[in-house]
């Protein structure tokens, strides 16, 4: 698998990892401040230790982190795999198009930045082999209606199955 294909989605990922602890630091950070603040204010504070005061806090904190960034995390997965999916029956049908002989219709495949690449590397070999199809065909049609002495027609009629060969072997 190409590296920049595995760059981009770990980013996503550490993406919502980062968001996840950001929501938590935030949530918790208030949650403790003001429930810290009311222990001392009322003279428990003395009675209790912090992580009696807050822990179970913490540990529902704690919980929610972890099943909203699995949450979050499936979601990053499934529209990556959307994409993906995309992309590559887009490939599949540029090459059901190219069985039937339309060689012109580009791919326009989208998605992850291989299957764009392969999509224009289809392109790329299809535009090739179809300007080379339009060669053979002027061809063809000039050996078929000028008049040439046998030498030229046989010279030129060799350069033309070779060209078919490159195109066909």
């Amino acid at each position: 698998m190409n590296p920049r294909l595995q760059g981009g989605i770990a980013l996503c990922f550490a993406a919502v990892v980062f968001a996840g602890a950001a929501l938590f630091a935030l949530f918790f950070h208030h949650y403790a401040r003001g429930e810290l603040r009311v222990a001392s204010l009322q003279g428990h504070y003395h009675f209790l230790s912090p992580y009696e005061i807050i822990g179970a806090a913490l540990a529902r904190h704690v919980a929610v982190l972890s099943a909203g960034v699995i949450a979050a995390s499936l979601l990053v997965q499934l529209l990556l795999i959307r994409r993906v999916r995309r992309g590559a029956s887009r490939l599949v049908e540029a090459f059901l198009i190219s069985t039937e002989g339309d060689l012109s219709t580009p791919t326009e495949a989208a998605g992850l930045s291989d299957i764009t690449d392969i999509g224009e590397k289809i392109d790329s070999a299809r535009s090739w082999t179809l300007s080379r199809i339009r060669e053979i065909a002027a061809e063809a049609e000039f050996l078929r209606s000028e008049p040439l002495s046998e030498e030229e027609f046989a010279k030129r009629w060799n350069v033309l199955k070779a060209t078919v060969r490159k195109v066909a072997p």
